[in-house]
């Protein structure tokens, strides 16, 4: 997997070779057309941003984990209050019954795990961050989002895909997120296809420092919901291991609601229900 990346020197010198590695792998896959002139890639980001977080989010989802080690694929039930104004997340486990009433909590740049059946609550540091959350191919940042991709990330258009994966109905803009020097992230980089009427997120592409692409995050089912075409199916494959999967059901999905302070606290996370 991806490393963590306090301070790394080398990276700024990098970044043009990433930059280009990245429009020659992309472009033989995609045959990506140039961009239009005067676009700007923070810009989409943003848009695609406000399309899958807002600045709140209540989200109620199933999470189904299917990989060799496991009979039948596993099925997690869950609730999440997303703030993304105030760099917080909290999440309640409603299903299977052995996990249900687990909790997490994430105060940027803290993250905190309850787990009810030894009655513990536990601070999770950054070092695990990309450890698999519920035994799935998410990872703890994925799902609290620790890191920015807006604040820890520059951005750079690479151009426009025609026909994304899995879209062949839609133009994307495609943009590569390229890690700052002192950013504290998990990935060496990230591309990602945002639809380019809607700015829709329907692909994202994952690599380490050294430039190996390590997982695939598609994106699909996108249903207009409070103005916004969200994606209501994410599914995310570890290239690595081409016969593990998880998928995302969304459920429910309501945007910029009031949330009352006490959702986000260390004393609600042994709430029951």
């Amino acid at each position: 997997m991806g490393h963590l990346l306090p301070r790394h020197c080398r990276l700024s010198r990098a970044v043009p070779l990433l930059v280009g590695l990245l429009v020659a792998a992309v472009g033989a896959a995609a045959e990506l057309e140039p961009a239009p002139e005067g676009l700007d890639a923070r810009t989409i980001a943003e848009r695609q941003e406000q399309v899958l977080r807002g600045d709140r989010a209540y989200m109620e989802a199933a999470m189904t984990v299917a990989s060799p080690r496991l009979l039948v694929p596993r099925t997690v039930e869950f609730r999440s209050w997303d703030d993304r104004l105030n760099k917080r997340t909290f999440i309640r486990i409603l299903a299977p019954p052995k996990d249900a009433d687990s909790a997490f909590l994430m105060k940027r740049p803290n993250m905190w795990m309850y787990v009810p059946r030894v009655e513990r609550t536990m601070r999770i540091p950054p070092s695990m961050m990309l450890q698999s959350w519920m035994g799935s191919d998410f990872t703890n940042d994925d799902l609290v989002r620790e890191s920015s991709q807006l604040d820890d990330y520059d951005h750079q258009l690479l151009g426009v895909d025609p026909s994304p994966a899995g879209h062949p109905d839609r133009r994307a803009y495609v943009v590569a997120f390229i890690p700052r020097e002192d950013a504290p992230v998990v990935w060496g980089r990230i591309v990602s296809w945002i639809d380019a009427e809607h700015y829709t997120p329907l692909l994202q592409e994952f690599y380490d420092e050294d430039g190996t692409k390590l997982r695939r995050f598609e994106l699909g089912d996108v249903r207009e919901v409070q103005g916004r075409h969200f994606p209501h199916r994410w599914s995310m494959q570890p290239l690595e291991k081409p016969d593990h999967r998880t998928t995302i059901e969304i459920r429910e999905i309501r945007f910029d609601e009031a949330f009352d302070d006490r959702i986000f606290t260390t004393r609600n996370l042994k709430e029951r229900g």
